[in-house]
């Protein structure tokens, strides 16, 4: 049986690895990723498109702000089907996803890892801590990578704007892009955080039981000594 300090430690650790499968699970299912505001202008009027971008889903709300036109109005449609006309992001948004899948799966390991340690002493190195870090940093990095290549596919690829001109039926010029980031997109930092805590909590059981284990071979190593010199 383990420990009482590994029981609660490997329990903290498998409380923060468990939290950041709930967060990825959450990102993925809802789509306030981004909203945008495209601005556009018409024949004889002017105004904005409201994108809200997720990853499946994409929204836009068409406000004419000066002038008289046609067009205004909410339409949506999946994002793949819109992404097919653009090969680029389409296969940048494929591996972010994928990317978060991978996260998701590598967080689940690394909780069932940490829940396995806080009940036994599994015989196995890669069951063991050596496992949890593994796991955890498998979850940890893509997470990163999928906010960085997003944030590319909407302020260096211009996704918002190409879903605005997508979804609208006429022939409006599309124009300057403002982004702003929801909480499908900055949950995934406090995901990442999550997975730095649990890789603290292990490491500080391995440095914390390496000093208990010096501790116990200083009277040894003392009491050796002590006999050479009778």
């Amino acid at each position: 049986m383990p420990s009482k300090q590994k029981t609660l430690l490997f329990f903290a650790g498998f409380a923060s690895s468990i939290g950041s499968f709930a967060i990825i699970c959450t990102c993925l299912a809802t789509q306030e990723w981004v909203s945008s505001k495209v601005q556009f202008t018409g024949t004889n009027y002017s105004g904005y498109a409201d994108v809200k971008l997720g990853l499946f889903q994409v929204s836009r709300t068409k406000t004419i702000t000066a002038g008289v036109g046609l067009g205004a109005g909410m339409t949506s449609r999946e994002v793949f089907q819109i992404l097919k006309e653009t090969s680029s992001i389409q296969i940048i948004h494929v591996l972010i996803i994928l990317l978060l899948v991978i996260s998701l799966i590598s967080s689940f390991l690394a909780s069932a890892t940490t829940c396995l340690n806080s009940v036994s002493n599994p015989y196995l190195t890669f069951l063991g801590p050596l496992g949890v870090y593994v796991w955890t940093a498998i979850s940890g990095i893509p997470v990163l990578l999928a906010m960085i290549l997003y944030a590319v596919n909407i302020e260096a690829n211009g996704m918002p704007k190409e879903m605005a001109i997508a979804l609208d039926t006429t022939s409006d010029v599309f124009g300057s892009t403002q982004n702003t980031y929801g909480y499908s997109f900055w949950l995934l930092l406090l995901s990442i955080f999550l997975n730095i805590g649990t890789i603290g909590i292990i490491f500080y059981y391995e440095h914390a039981r390496y000093s208990q284990k010096v501790e116990k071979e200083r009277p040894m190593a003392a009491a050796s000594q002590d006999v050479i010199l009778f």
